[in-house]
């Protein structure tokens, strides 16, 4: 049962402003998943597979990137963009400390309060940090649940 252009208006505004994201959705203790992040059915045959195989996620290993393979390897990653969309970086010299305290960094940001996270929420790309959900919330047919 699909929701009306009406209906889907108020229930994405509301969610905007909200300024929980979906992991606040989750935290509150929802059980089913909301309306407005189900696509009609008249899209789905637009999307493709849900979710790849593991086995089929590119890598790409940069440490070729300062000699003569550089052509090849931006060639790998505009293919893995276009075809996919995401891609796995390996031999990129970022020291794995660095990486840790950003992942460290990124959890601690989504653990806090709602408040906390609502005084950063907004939908304006400025400068500085902004924490938002669904970037094309207002325009798709169906939001993103991530």
């Amino acid at each position: 049962m699909g929701v009306t252009d009406t209906g889907r208006t108020q229930e994405v505004k509301q969610f905007d402003e909200s300024k929980l994201g979906v992991k606040g959705l989750v935290d509150s203790g929802l059980t089913s998943i909301p309306p407005l992040f189900i696509h009609p059915p008249e899209t789905l045959s637009d999307l493709g597979p849900a979710r790849p195989s593991s086995d089929s996620i590119p890598t790409i290993d940069l440490s070729g990137c300062d000699s003569g393979h550089r052509p090849s390897v931006v060639e790998e990653v505009g293919c893995a963009a276009r075809g996919l969309g995401f891609f796995q970086v390996v031999n990129h010299g970022v020291p794995v400390e660095v990486l840790d305290r950003t992942i460290t960094a990124v959890k601690a940001l989504h653990e806090q309060p709602a408040e906390a996270k609502a005084r950063i929420y907004r939908r304006e790309m400025e400068t500085g940090v902004a924490f938002f959900s669904n970037l094309n919330l207002f325009h798709s047919k169906a939001a993103s649940w991530r």
